[in-house]
This record gives structure tokens, C-alpha cells and sequence, in this order.
């Protein structure tokens, strides 16, 4: 006859506490951290100017410690010149193919109230650049040089286009034109770089094209009433948003 008795189970006993569960790591992402850091330096840049942030406060903006902005920048002038090559390479992303505006002087207009229109939008960042970084030896070495430079072309082709289709004068090199170009922008634009008045971007557009096309060609320039227009109506939207409350 079988006995029966308690069943015994070999082995280890069945565990029934529950184990506390792991808490979600908040730790951001290198990408994202960096991102932070730059969002922030960006609001601080525009709102007191780059002389005048530092990076405790950018860190304080960002919701960390100072030694945190200094794992991912050894300086603010490594931040600074991030900020201003990111804010560089999107103006330059945001540049329109003139190859589908009709005739030189609307293209040659478009491009400098583009310029214009980049100067306005960071005059901090661009006062950077013109004061801290292009005096550099070297400056030629650094990404924000190769980005410069491929927005710059762009005027410097539409003058070799124009030469050699015999629509500008030969014997000024397309270099020196885009040269004077950004050279008359710098200096037209420099008192309102120094906080002093404010700059009409449409007015002074005109002036820069039609002197230089003027003098460049013998030609009235041919101008489409709607291409002509087109910055003009891009600054009329612009304002018309920023008029708009926030629903």
C-alpha cells in the first residue's frame, strides 16, 4: 500500500516577489545633447550677442552642468564656430536655383537680396564671422571656408554665364565681380551689423544689381514683372506670419 504524505518539489523554491522594474534611462543622446547645447547658444547669440554669452549660460539654458557643454566643446569659440557653420550650410540649402529666373539681372538681384536677407537673420553670428574667424590663417581650413565658398560661387558662375554669352563686358574676371559683390554688401551692411539703424534689404538689393549690371553691360536689364518680384513677395509673407498671432 502506497503511503501518502505531503508532496515534496526538489529544487529551488518558486520565487513569487516581484522584482522592481528598471527605471528608464534619461540620459540623451549624444546627437541630441549636442543639439541642445546648440539650440541654446543660438537663443542666447541672438538675444545678447556673441561677446557677450557665456558658457555657463548656455549650460544653464541647456538644463546641465558647465563641465557637460565642455565634453562635446573644448571652448565657446569651437561652439561658436559650429553655430555658425550649422546656420551657414541651411541659408545656403535655402538658396534657390537661379537657373529658373529669367535673364541675368534677376538672377544677379536675387542673389545678392538672398545675401542680404542671410546678414539680417544672425547679424551676431555674421559679425563673428567677418571679426573673429575670417581673419584667421586658418580660416581656408575650416568647414565654415568650404561652405562660404560654395555659396559664393554661385554669384561667381552667373558672372562667367553672363561673360561668356556676351551679355556682360569681357576683361573683369568673374572673380573680382563677385569680389566687388560682397564687398559693397559688407561695407553697406556694417553700421547695421553695429546695432546702428536698420537696413531697407529690397532698396539696397536694387542699388548693388542694377549698379553692377549697369556697369558691367550696355543692355537695360530685362526684367520679369513676377521674377523681379519674387523677393519682395517672400519679405511681404514673411511679415505677414510673424503679424499672425500663434492660434
Amino acid at each position: 500500500m502506497l503511503r501518502h504524505g505531503p508532496l515534496k518539489i526538489r529544487g529551488n523554491r518558486m520565487n513569487t516577489e516581484k522584482k522592481p522594474r528598471r527605471r528608464k534611462s534619461t540620459r540623451l543622446s549624444q546627437d541630441q545633447r549636442v543639439s541642445d547645447i546648440l539650440a541654446a547658444a543660438n537663443d542666447l547669440i541672438d538675444t545678447k550677442g556673441y561677446e557677450n554669452v557665456t558658457m555657463v549660460e548656455i549650460a544653464e539654458r541647456s538644463h546641465i552642468v558647465e563641465g557637460t557643454v565642455y565634453r562635446y566643446f573644448k571652448n565657446k569659440d569651437e561652439l561658436m564656430l559650429r553655430v555658425a557653420e550649422d546656420w551657414l550650410r541651411l541659408k545656403l540649402a535655402d538658396l534657390l536655383d537661379v537657373s529658373a529666373l529669367n535673364g541675368t539681372y534677376n538672377k544677379l538681384r536675387y542673389l545678392i537680396w538672398h545675401s542680404l536677407k542671410v546678414i539680417v537673420s544672425k547679424p551676431a553670428v555674421t559679425r563673428y564671422i567677418m571679426l573673429e574667424v575670417r581673419p584667421r590663417e586658418s580660416y581656408k581650413t575650416t568647414e565654415l571656408f568650404s561652405i562660404n565658398r560654395a555659396y559664393t560661387n554661385q554669384l561667381r558662375k552667373l558672372f562667367a554665364d553672363a561673360i561668356s554669352s556676351g551679355e556682360m563686358k569681357r576683361g573683369v574676371p568673374e572673380r573680382l565681380l563677385r569680389d566687388m559683390v560682397f564687398g559693397t554688401i559688407e561695407h553697406s551692411t556694417w553700421r547695421y551689423l553695429r546695432g546702428e539703424g536698420d537696413l531697407d534689404v529690397d532698396e539696397l538689393a536694387d542699388e548693388i544689381a542694377m549698379v553692377v549690371f549697369h556697369g558691367m553691360s550696355d543692355r537695360q536689364p530685362v526684367t520679369n514683372p513676377l521674377e523681379a518680384s519674387l523677393a519682395r513677395i517672400e519679405a511681404v509673407a514673411e511679415r505677414l506670419e510673424k503679424a499672425v498671432p500663434a492660434g
